[in-house]
């Protein structure tokens, strides 16, 4: 039986920005601290018991909790669960948010992996997005993670705004900083956001289709030229960095979410709490269960799995039926170049990952 990935969801933050649609926001401090009761209960009375590859700690923005939160809940996962040896534990922080003693403290409880909500180390562009941190913080909390034993550090990255002109600099100076992962996401301005909202205003210039291609062109060339591998569409490490948490996601394997609007993943049936933070202090084990279906089970095989480098396993889509030689649209994708076959998996070719959504559509269709 393979090991599980532990996701728990910490839903509070400074303040929202402005491209945000996460369940995450303000809260008072009683909020949090009944939220954490709530969530630790709910860590206790779970009926799974099998050992643990990874563990992390998302939002919202973990970081801003005291850090003796954070450890009663660690405590709580470390009780219910056994840890693999090598096991993953990560954490997302705000630069702003983080303290030389709050890392030292994640460190002893056995965190590994920060993973740091840059976006930009552009002030301008911060500012315009509504993060509440600025370029000379994100690096000093950098260098925190770096002085209390951090290797293996992530930043996040926001793309496609057109006065975001230094992603290069961003690059090179993050890697410098002593960042080892890199995770590129693509702005899509959410329903009812602020920044949709001053996107149709015009207050917010947003790149074309042709300029957001030109601007992530530049952005892989400038990863490959530091050192950054692309293992899967909007992530990049250096060499032994990927994060395994997320991989596990990918492979479709089995996880558990604990907090508000956790989802899990056991025995084919994927189950999920409440958005609503008040319905699930009030009622943390009120879940909604949906067993998923093969051809449900297929479709979130290859959706996810081509999304990586190393592709979907031929093994897994044989057990669910799908066999890639006798799909036409499979065999035509195949003759153009566009996917590729190795003896172990299906994979999209590096070049083609831009149209990656259309490819997948083609081979569930």
């Amino acid at each position: 039986m393979s090991n599980l990935g532990i996701y728990v969801h910490i839903p509070f933050c400074q303040s929202k920005c402005k491209y945000c649609n996460f369940v995450s926001g303000k809260y008072p401090r009683e909020m949090q601290k009944r939220y954490v009761q709530s969530l630790i209960k709910e860590i206790e009375e779970t009926k799974y018991k099998r050992k643990v590859s990874s563990i992390f700690f998302g939002g919202g923005t973990p970081s801003i909790l005291p850090a003796e939160d954070i450890k009663e809940i660690m405590l709580a996962i470390k009780s219910k669960f056994a840890l693999t040896k090598n096991a993953e534990i990560s954490i997302e922080c705000n630069p702003n948010s983080i303290t030389e003693e709050k890392l030292k403290i994640y460190k002893n409880l056995g965190f590994n992996r920060i993973s740091f909500g840059v976006q930009s180390l552009d002030d301008d562009v911060l500012k315009l997005i509504g993060r509440v941190h600025n370029r000379s913080e994100a690096l000093q909390a950098i260098n925190l993670a770096n002085i209390a034993g951090f290797t293996n550090i992530n930043a996040d990255l926001l793309l496609g705004i057109k006065e975001n002109k230094n992603i290069s600099r961003d690059i090179e100076e993050l890697k410098a900083a002593g960042i080892t992962h890199i995770s590129a996401y693509m702005l899509i301005l959410e329903h009812g956001t602020p920044l949709e909202i001053l996107a149709k205003q015009n207050k917010v210039k947003l790149l074309s289709e042709d300029e957001s291609v030109a601007q992530y062109e530049e952005y892989l060339k400038v990863l490959r030229q530091n050192g950054f591998y692309r293992y899967e569409i909007s992530n990049f490490a250096l060499k032994g960095y990927k994060c395994k948490h997320n991989i596990n996601y990918w492979e479709c394997g089995e996880y558990l979410g604990f907090g508000v609007a956790a989802h899990s993943y056991i025995n084919g049936t994927r189950y999920s709490n409440t958005e609503n933070i008040l319905e699930y202090i009030e009622n943390y084990n009120n879940k909604s269960y949906e067993k998923l279906t093969n051809q449900e089970k297929l479709e979130e095989l290859i959706m996810l799995g081509l999304r990586t480098k190393r592709g979907v396993s031929l093994k897994k889509l044989e057990e669910l039926g799908y066999k890639v030689l006798e799909n036409k649209n499979a065999l035509k994708m195949l003759s153009l170049g566009i996917i590729k076959l190795n003896s172990t998996h299906l994979y999209i070719t590096s070049k083609n990952f831009g149209i990656a959504n259309q490819i997948i559509l083609r081979l569930v269709e």
